[in-house]
């Protein structure tokens, strides 16, 4: 399965052994990882957050494993009309790469599906490739 990991769920995995971890953990073994530059771009600037600061090291980890595992797609040019237009890129490159956007964003990401991208929390990951 191709996937495309929202930035919270990075976040998370780094600062909490859960859910968020094993979906990292499950996808880095048997799945393939789909990105793009403006992805990358928001993992780097998330991480330099103060607020990340205690977490900082984990997350610049997980963030070089994926920049090194992931395939990298230029994001579609389509406007998905979700609440927090910075969130549209990956729609956009889920629906590049063919993949399953992965994200705990339930304020933005409201539907299951936007055109052929299907939207799962880290819950529903785990679950259905279990």
């Amino acid at each position: 399965m191709r996937v495309v990991l929202d930035c919270n769920v990075l976040v998370s995995a780094a600062r909490v052994d859960g859910t968020c971890r094993e979906v990292i953990n499950r996808v880095v073994l048997a799945h393939e990882i789909v990105l793009s530059k403006p992805i990358l771009s928001e993992y780097k600037a998330v991480a330099e957050r103060r607020s990340q600061r205690p977490f900082r090291e984990a997350l610049t980890f997980v963030i070089s494993e994926i920049e090194r595992l992931a395939v990298v797609v230029e994001p579609v040019n389509v406007v998905f009309g979700i609440r927090d237009p910075d969130d549209e890129v990956y729609l956009a490159t889920a629906e590049a790469g063919g993949a399953t956007l992965i994200t705990g964003n339930i304020r933005d990401f409201t539907e299951a599906r936007y055109g052929s991208v299907e939207v799962w929390s880290p819950r529903t990951f785990l679950d259905r490739t279990n």
